[in-house]
């Protein structure tokens, strides 16, 4: 006898490892889009910096145009990296839940297979034990007579 759940294990267990596969695609572009928002980030920060030394020298109003216009465009593109960020960790969350209820669904067609199995042996065992019994009655009662 068989687990009779088996075919519905395996494909909990397929169904977990492809949520757990798309949770580390989601992991990767986050990681990516925070990488690309603290490239920006070091950018601006020496920009700035080449910016003040600029300032001290004699500076024209296109160039400190130029700053302007730059530093406006990284305020953007971070706010906008933020909002991207946001919107992923949405979908993160999401799929952290639906691998966090494949797995409880997997865990417990385990525990229900062990227990199959645990009947099984149980009732194996028991079978094995009366025809155990039948022989050694039927060798007692031979040696009676």
């Amino acid at each position: 006898m068989s687990f009779r759940f088996e075919s519905i294990l395996k494909l909990n267990k397929n169904k977990e490892d492809l949520l757990q596969r798309d949770m580390a695609k989601i992991n990767a572009m986050i990681q990516k889009q925070k990488d690309s928002q603290n490239f920006m980030q070091e950018v601006t920060e020496n920009k700035k910096e080449e910016f003040n030394q600029k300032k001290r020298q004699n500076i024209d109003v296109r160039t400190m145009i130029l700053y302007d216009n730059f530093f406006r465009g990284t305020q953007i593109h971070k706010t906008r990296q933020d909002t991207i960020i946001s919107e992923i960790n949405v979908k993160l969350e999401a799929k952290r839940e639906e691998v966090v209820e494949a797995m409880r669904k997997r865990k417990t067609l385990e525990i229900l297979k062990d227990l199959n199995k645990s009947k099984e042996r149980k009732l194996k065992e028991k079978k094995e034990l009366a025809i155990q019994d039948e022989n050694a009655s039927n060798l007692w009662g031979r040696k009676g007579f």
